[in-house]
């Protein structure tokens, strides 16, 4: 039996191709487990020399017969005087068999009034004890415990004993996800796991006496319906962690990407109907981890009131008839057939909590959930209605309120386009919610900027704000352009709302465009008047460019951490501005952009000029720098240039000078040099061996050869700017450079010496090369996966077609990489040879391993 339990993944196979239940998955394990443990417990010399009582208790989820594959066991060793002297020899014939065997072990040996004390004492061992389950010994003895516990630490301490529980969900909670929204869910400490489960079934137990699902029914604290859900998410869920246990070879309970495409195939889920079959998955999972939150707070809450510790202030303060305030909650003062009369009281409810910051109570919202039916055609084509629900997304803290609505189903009933996304997946690594709570969560970033950004608000459209930031991914889980499908979707529900014509066009828009701004901050030149006049055209009002500012803002935030930083931050307001200023211009034509542009130039010029000394010498004329170049950089760092020009004049003509500067954001880092061909992959070929990864490049070459590149850069490990070896990474440039050092071979040997990762979510893998985006460069903009040296065999490759390199935007979104290169052929000229263009696109592809298509 010992050799078998070691091999614990034979086991999990075994049980999981019979089709078992969770419950019966669990029962087999703990059944294995017990017969190992009891016949180790009973072939005990120790036990029987002992001369007295000693019970074998298991504990936790192994006295609830619940263990799964890799989950610690829980062991008491019980035992009276008379044994008291034995117990070591008794507790080690029972555990080294289990440690041999692999298992983490949890386990005491105590007496009785010992082990009472001690729960007294520890709150997660007198809860452990509601679980205990005899395997072998004294009966006696185990009753004697459970009498003298609830006796001691239950009876009289119920209070205490909720509180506490409280308490510790949510610290839990804070620390594993406070809502089952995340995308790599905590299926066991989360909100809405297992422990969740637990924590109701614990206060059932020792609060009320009551045993399980089917008492908590009896008792009248769940409904049937609720029960048969319940029920159900609890046998999916524990089938989830026992799968997860048997993929992962070990105790995790987190459901990783890595794991998720291979769980969906083990649960037999397809793909279709526009839904891969892991999102399928992971939308089953949502579902009942939410089923879980929403009925064990429910209870909670009905505890706590039944308890009198949700406070006992009975007194009421009515906010509108039929609403009132009591006890720190709001609550329908009025029946189910006074509802049916007056339906409109159920998006006030919400317009209230949201206004008054009180959740709605328990029993208010059981009444909203089975009044869905209320929320009709009538009810969402009402204008009074919809006042009230733009008044919810307006109020200062919107979240929780528009939570609670989802959760009842009000918000689904309301706006049934909500139902596609509900609980859907985006399998990748850069949102961090499911689909319905991302968009919550861009409301709740919209309310913090408008008291952020007054002035910009002032700007705006606010309901159409707030109903874009709501609906702005309504469109996907089709596998459609899903920014053009909510376009077409909000249209339907700004009518039903009562919005005019020109409001509906302009939700639509903010829809359709709400990934236009961060999209191409990121990726364009910033500097180009092409893509600044298409742009400015695209928008065509400045209310409008604020509102999708503001919109693009709220929505970065909303994903996740990886999708926000203070260098997108710097890049998307620079758009703005830039975007604003050709806005308030008019627009213009090229002649009107080049008169601007050398304007600003020579402007530009002058403030370099008046931050040099008088009479101070420079040897490249100010006069000679090209405009483009002045209007990429303040007068300050052309000055410091035209210093650095003139001061390292002699290292010039024989070295690579670089020059690091340390900002919250990104290190810029100043290269000065001789032009060369093939320069900027080599720079970024060093950059990539010494864990440097590349954002952007200011790339340019002055009139007499001298190349003036900035490129900002991020450490990929944790490495502070002064520790890292700068007069390294100086010299290898120049080994690279003078062909001493063989970049690609030693990126070759670094990425063989790593150990390799597949990609846990889908890859974008594509190369668009457009001669329309710019007026005098080819934009080639490659899409592919993120690895070591990626970005050198990339400018290598573009070298080796004798392109130069002018601009690059560098952007690493989780996983995927977007590069952006603005380039010219040997002439300086755009490419627009067809036959040339098709092989640069083959050879790019190639370098990213997807299909090379023409």
């Amino acid at each position: 039996m010992s050799a078998d339990l070691r091999d614990r993944q034979k086991i999990c196979a075994s049980l999981w191709q019979q089709g078992l239940s969770g419950a019966e998955l669990l029962a087999r394990q703990t059944d294995l487990v017990d017969a190992f443990v009891i016949e180790r417990f009973q072939a005990a010399e120790a036990v029987r020399a002992a001369g007295g009582g000693i019970a074998l208790i298991a504990l936790g989820g192994y006295g609830r017969c619940e263990l799964h594959p890799y989950s610690d066991i829980d062991l008491l060793l019980l035992h009276d005087r008379a044994a008291g002297k034995k117990m070591r020899e008794a507790a080690e014939s029972v555990l080294y068999p289990l440690w041999d065997a692999g298992f983490e072990v949890g386990h005491s040996v105590r007496g009785v009034k010992d082990a009472v004390s001690f729960a007294a004492e520890d709150y997660l061992f007198q809860v452990a004890l509601l679980d205990a389950r005899l395997l072998a010994g004294s009966e006696a003895l185990f009753h004697e415990l459970l009498a003298l516990h609830r006796k001691k630490n239950i009876e009289g301490c119920r209070d205490k004993f909720v509180r506490t529980m409280n308490s510790l969900c949510a610290e839990r909670r804070q620390k594993h996800g406070s809502h089952a929204y995340l995308l790599e869910p905590q299926i066991k400490e989360g909100r809405g796991g297992l422990r969740d489960m637990q924590a109701m079934f614990w206060i059932a137990k020792a609060v009320f006496g009551l045993n399980g699902l089917a008492d908590l029914e009896h008792s009248g604290m769940l409904a049937p319906d609720e029960r048969l859900a319940f029920a159900a998410a609890q046998d999916m869920l524990t089938r989830v962690r026992v799968r997860l246990h048997c993929l992962s070879r070990r105790k995790n309970d987190r459901l990783f990407f890595e794991y998720q495409e291979e769980m969906a195939a083990d649960f037999g889920c397809q793909d279709g109907q526009g839904m891969r079959a892991v999102e399928r998955f992971m939308r089953h999972v949502y579902s009942c981890l939410q089923t879980v939150a929403v009925t064990t707070d429910l209870f909670f809450e009905q505890v706590q009131e039944n308890l009198g510790l949700s406070g006992r202030d009975s007194r009421e303060q009515e906010l509108e008839p039929g609403i009132v305030a009591r006890a720190g909650s709001l609550r329908l003062a009025l029946t189910d057939e006074a509802l049916a009369k007056q339906p409109q009281l159920l998006m006030r409810l919400f317009y209230q909590a949201g206004r008054s910051g009180l959740p709605v109570h328990h029993r208010t919202r059981q009444l909203v959930s089975r009044s869905l039916h209320l929320a009709d055609d009538t009810f969402r084509s009402s204008k009074r209605i919809a006042k009230s629900f733009i008044g919810l997304l307006l109020t200062d803290s919107p979240l929780p309120a528009l939570e609670t609505m989802l959760e009842t189903g009000l918000l689904t009933a309301y706006i049934p386009e909500f139902l596609a996304v509900e609980s859907l997946a985006q399998h990748d690594l850069y949102h961090i919610y499911t689909v319905d709570r991302h968009q919550l969560q861009t409301v709740a970033e919209l309310a913090k900027l408008r008291q952020a950004e007054p002035e910009l608000w002032a700007a705006a459209a606010p309901q159409l704000l707030c109903l874009a930031a709501l609906l702005h991914d309504i469109g996907k889980g089709q596998h459609t352009d899903h920014s053009q499908r909510g376009a077409e979707l909000v249209l339907g529900i700004g009518q039903r709302m009562g919005l005019s014509s020109r409001e509906r066009e302009q939700l639509a828009f903010l829809v359709r465009w709400h990934l236009y701004l961060p999209e191409n901050a990121l990726r364009r030149d910033l500097s180009d008047r092409s893509f600044l006049r298409e742009a400015a055209k695209l928008i065509g009002g400045i209310e409008l460019l604020t509102m999708l500012h503001l919109l693009s803002i709220a929505d970065s935030k909303a994903t996740g951490p990886s999708a926000w930083s203070d260098w997108k931050a710097g890049l998307m307001t620079k758009l703005f501005l830039k975007l604003r200023a050709v806005l308030e211009a008019g627009g213009g034509d090229d002649e009107e952009d080049q008169q601007r542009e050398q304007q600003g130039a020579d402007w530009l010029r002058g403030q370099a000029a008046a931050l040099l000394k008088p009479g101070e010498e420079i040897t490249m004329p100010l006069a000679e720098l090209p405009a483009d170049y002045l209007t990429s950089f303040s007068p300050e760092e052309v000055a410091r240039h035209l210093r650095l020009h003139r001061d390292q004049a002699a290292l010039l003509q024989q070295k690579v000078l670089l020059f690091p500067e340390e900002q919250p954001s990104s290190w810029p880092l100043l290269i000065l040099c001789r032009d060369r061909h093939g320069l900027l992959a080599k720079i970024c070929g060093i950059l990539s061996l010494h864990n440097l990864s590349v954002l952007a490049a200011k790339i340019f070459t002055w009139p007499d050869g001298t190349v003036v590149d900035v490129l900002h850069v991020k450490p990929t490990a944790a490495v502070d700017f002064v520790e890292q070896n700068w007069r390294l990474v100086e010299d290898d440039l120049n080994r690279a450079v003078n062909y001493r050092l063989d970049v690609g071979f030693q990126l070759h040997s670094k990425l063989d010496s790593q150990s390799s990762r597949r990609p846990v979510q889908q890859l974008r893998t594509e190369v668009i090369i457009d001669n329309a985006a710019s007026d005098h460069c080819t934009v080639i903009e490659v899409h592919g996966g993120e690895h070591l040296g990626a970005l050198y065999q990339l400018t290598q490759t573009l070298s080796d077609f004798r392109l130069s390199i002018h601009r690059a935007r560098i952007a690493t979104e989780v996983e995927q990489l977007i590069d952006v290169f603005y380039v010219t052929d040997e002439n300086r000229r755009k490419v627009e040879d067809a036959a040339k263009l098709a092989a640069i696109r083959h050879a790019l592809l190639h370098i990213l391993g997807g299909d090379a298509v023409v």
